[in-house]
């Protein structure tokens, strides 16, 4: 049922709720001995509808991840990235394009190097996300730098967090990572 409400235009999804509190709200006079059960299960569905509203991305369509590539859709432009290929991952906290109503705030993102390719793809992070693309770069890519990247998350500041290189010489990846490469 909720998954029919989020279907549901905007503006007419406001209507709805309105009615819906007016019906709870109604039917909890008429019939008092089940008020608070019908305020719960409005409640409850209210919350299973804001979660399920916070769990879509903002900044871009669809993720997945299947078979070592994550297929990426943003807009109208789907972007497919072979892990295999990855020549370079950083985790990057800089300030966003666009400000919003209170001024400018920083945005987290991921920077995708691959071979065969001199610009890097960025992959928005956001936190529904998150713990799937940490799982296949752990997965897919060889000394994989988790610690880096828990840094990444955790800071408040710009600035950028090497997280896997592969070698260009070879194709095994150097044994240790720099943990930063860079924090303003």
């Amino acid at each position: 049922m909720l998954r029919r409400f989020r279907h549901i235009r905007e503006p007419y999804r406001m209507v709805v709720i309105g009615c819906a509190t007016g019906v709870v709200f109604t039917a909890g006079k008429v019939w008092p001995g089940i008020e608070v059960i019908l305020w719960v299960l409005f409640l409850a569905s209210m919350a299973a509808l804001l979660y399920a509203d916070l769990r879509e991305p903002v900044n871009y369509d669809t993720i997945r991840v299947e078979a070592g590539a994550i297929e990426y859709v943003c807009g109208r432009r789907t972007t497919i990235i072979r892990l295999e290929d990855v020549q370079m991952l950083e985790f990057v906290r800089e300030e966003a394009l666009f400000p919003d109503l209170y001024g400018p705030y920083i945005e987290s993102k991921w920077l995708i190097r691959s071979a065969g390719s001199d610009a890097a793809i960025e992959v928005m992070d956001e936190w529904p996300h998150r713990g799937l693309l940490v799982r296949a770069f752990l997965r897919s890519l060889p000394q994989f730098n988790e610690s880096a990247a828990r840094m990444g998350f955790r800071s408040f500041k710009e600035g950028r967090w090497l997280c896997y290189e592969k070698h260009p010489s070879s194709d095994r990846t150097p044994d240790a990572l720099p943990e930063r490469t860079r924090e303003e």
